[in-house]
């Protein structure tokens, strides 16, 4: 007897693994490509570069959707447990959950990350207690209160106010303007007084090095600014870059797919001194539209482990799981073709498959009617110049020199796809061709 609600809950598309969930996660990078699996190379590039005497910064993408986080989580399980020969002590900032990403500015980043690294510090048992740092943030606290925020309660933490911050967006622009004239001592305290008394605390703990982990910042949706010739993504990423590099350690973060497969692509490698790590899809189908059956059985084992629990048995085969959700097996690899090696995807479609049903399995009229339906809803905001950008990728799997081209591909319209080292590719989400264009 499948638990339907168990399934539901292994099948959620939101939720990221967690790093020790090793019974439900696919190292399907590794089968792929050793070479490029994206957790390995980071997890060298920290052990092998970084040290607190050169911090350096790698910058990861993907879609959102694609396993980012998860990945993360690895790299960072991997890093503290002394990978490569050298334990690192992460500090991962999951920006979603103190920001607001649709009116982030970049002293609100940097506060973040600094907030996050001592409150993990203190979770590590190092105290910023009576330190220059601590009596500063204090006094920063003192100059917000007068900023109209008298009536929130901040707590004896002076760090606290950040995260009412994000609930007060009325006083963002008022609060960044007292904090905007502290940025150069805030740097100076934590640089010269905070890293090296924490890094003295964490070599008794065996840790070599810091690595800050800023994860959700891929998720900043493109805005035009008030000048009418940047965006939001540049002037964060971009303009701020030396900002964003200010604390003297050694960063990874996440930015947005169509940012990093932009024009600006060179500006970010320059600034940055490092090329862009990608967390690819899972190809379903080669460039000529021939079947890829290594990435279809990868994503077949991967909907297997997360709903083997739902089956009571954790000794059965994932495929052989993931096969009893559906009334054949023609019908689970039309599902998973359809998702276009998207995990997100994937687990919604199963998730909307299971709305329909009152028990397993899903029976093929049950798919042959959903699949037009959703394949229409997808297309519903298209019209006449995104539907010709769409033709066009789909005949050359080609980047265009098109803006749309870059927003259909952030909405997740066209996929993006790696082929060995040096072959890239573009193709559509695979529901649109359930209908015509």
């Amino acid at each position: 007897m499948v638990d339907l609600a168990a399934l539901y809950r292994q099948i959620d598309p939101l939720r990221p693994l967690e790093a020790d969930e090793d019974e439900l996660y696919v190292d399907w990078q590794r089968r792929f490509a050793q070479d490029e699996d994206v957790k390995s190379r980071l997890v060298r590039t920290f052990t092998r570069n970084a040290s607190p005497e050169h911090s350096i910064t790698r910058l990861l993408t993907g879609h959102p959707g694609s396993g980012k986080t998860t990945e993360l989580n690895r790299v960072s399980r991997s890093l503290e447990l002394g990978a490569g020969g050298r334990k690192v002590f992460t500090s991962t900032l999951l920006a979603l959950r103190w920001v607001d990403v649709e009116d982030l500015a970049p002293e609100d980043l940097v506060l973040q990350i600094v907030r996050q690294l001592v409150a993990d510090l203190r979770a590590a048992g190092f105290t910023t207690a009576g330190s220059g740092f601590s009596n500063f943030l204090r006094s920063v606290v003192a100059r917000a209160r007068g900023v109209s925020l008298d009536e929130v309660e901040l707590g004896v933490d002076p760090l606290r106010f950040s995260f009412t911050l994000k609930d007060y967006p009325s006083e963002r622009d008022r609060f960044r303007s007292v904090l905007r004239g502290q940025l150069p001592t805030v740097f100076d305290l934590i640089n010269r007084e905070l890293l090296p008394a924490a890094r003295s605390h964490l070599r008794a703990q065996g840790y070599d090095d810091i690595v800050l982990i800023v994860d959700d910042l891929d998720k900043i949706p493109k805005k035009p600014l008030s000048d009418g010739r940047s965006t939001n993504h540049e002037h964060l990423f971009l303009d701020n870059a030396a900002m964003l590099r200010s604390v003297s350690a050694s960063v990874l973060m996440t930015i947005p797919i169509d940012l990093a497969y932009s024009a600006l692509q060179g500006r970010l490698r320059n600034d940055y001194g490092c090329s862009i790590a990608t967390v690819p899809l899972i190809s379903v189908t080669d460039r000529k539209g021939q079947a890829v059956e290594e990435g279809e059985r990868a994503l077949i084992e991967i909907l297997g482990r997360r709903v083997r629990s739902a089956f009571g048995d954790p000794d059965a085969p994932p495929h052989r799981c993931a096969e009893a959700l559906f009334a054949d097996s023609d019908l689970l690899l039309r599902v998973v073709r359809l998702s276009g090696g998207h995990l997100r995807s994937l687990f919604v479609l199963l998730s909307e498959l299971l709305d329909r049903v009152d028990d397993l399995p899903i029976q093929r009229p049950t798919v042959e009617r959903y699949v037009p339906r959703a394949a229409k809803d997808l297309a519903r905001a298209l019209f006449g110049p995104d539907k010709e950008v769409l033709r066009q990728v789909d005949g050359s799997k080609e980047a265009l020199d098109d803006p749309r081209f870059f927003e259909l591909l952030r909405s997740h319209y066209v996929f993006a796809y790696e082929a060995g080292l040096d072959d890239y590719w573009y193709g559509l989400n695979p529901l649109l061709h359930e209908i015509e264009l």
